[in-house]
């Protein structure tokens, strides 16, 4: 049976994007129950064994199917990224945030720990294996139209007009000066920046 999962900033009792991952999660059952078996996701975090620490973020992480849902918390530790490695892969797809991440994961499995993958399919830039992505070209920041996973951060970014959707050509990289990668857990403040000097071809 296949099995979901949603990735929420617990921080201080609060879940900033809650009305994103319900979205999603709704749309996730929709697509792959035929209806909807859970239809509130922060209920359902609420009524875990939430942390009660207050100034420390927690990565949540929900894991559901058809007949079970898990919550778990942990202390979130952001990942140290120096280096980008694109690599090509015009079949994957990650449409919805599968628990399993094997394809993703073999994308991955020769770097280095201070390098991510940079996903490129059909000749045009999708995200990393856990980021979406967002391009500097030094006016406004462009998001790829055709991201591996539409993520809860991108569209409220979208929605703030803070970033552009735009199809980036892997070819349209010299176009563009500096690449932020961004999730649920780190708002546009605190994402990863990096310069596009910092892209590398495998």
């Amino acid at each position: 049976m296949c099995r979901f999962i949603e990735t929420i900033l617990f921080e201080n009792n609060e879940m900033p994007l809650i009305h994103w991952h319900e979205q999603r999660f709704v749309k996730t059952q929709e697509a792959n129950f035929s209806k909807i078996i859970y239809p509130s996701l922060e209920k359902i975090i609420l009524q875990s064994n939430i942390p009660q620490e207050n100034n420390i973020r927690y990565k949540c992480r929900v894991v559901y199917d058809s007949a079970n849902v898990q919550v778990e918390f942990s202390p979130y530790q952001k990942k140290q990224i120096n280096k980008l490695i694109v690599k090509v892969d015009d079949e994957i797809d990650y449409s919805f945030k599968y628990e399993n991440r094997e394809k993703l994961n073999a994308l991955t499995k020769d770097l280095k720990p201070d390098e991510e993958v940079l996903i490129v399919k059909n000749n045009l830039l999708t995200d990393t294996s856990f980021t979406n992505i967002a391009l500097f070209d030094g006016t406004n920041w462009f998001t790829p139209a055709k991201p591996l996973l539409q993520g809860v951060q991108r569209n409220e970014l979208l929605s703030q007009k803070i970033i552009h959707e735009a199809d980036i050509d892997i070819f349209q990289l010299k176009n563009y000066s500096k690449i932020k990668l961004f999730n649920a857990l780190n708002d546009w403040e605190h994402v990863w920046e990096l310069n596009c000097n910092d892209i590398y071809f495998s």
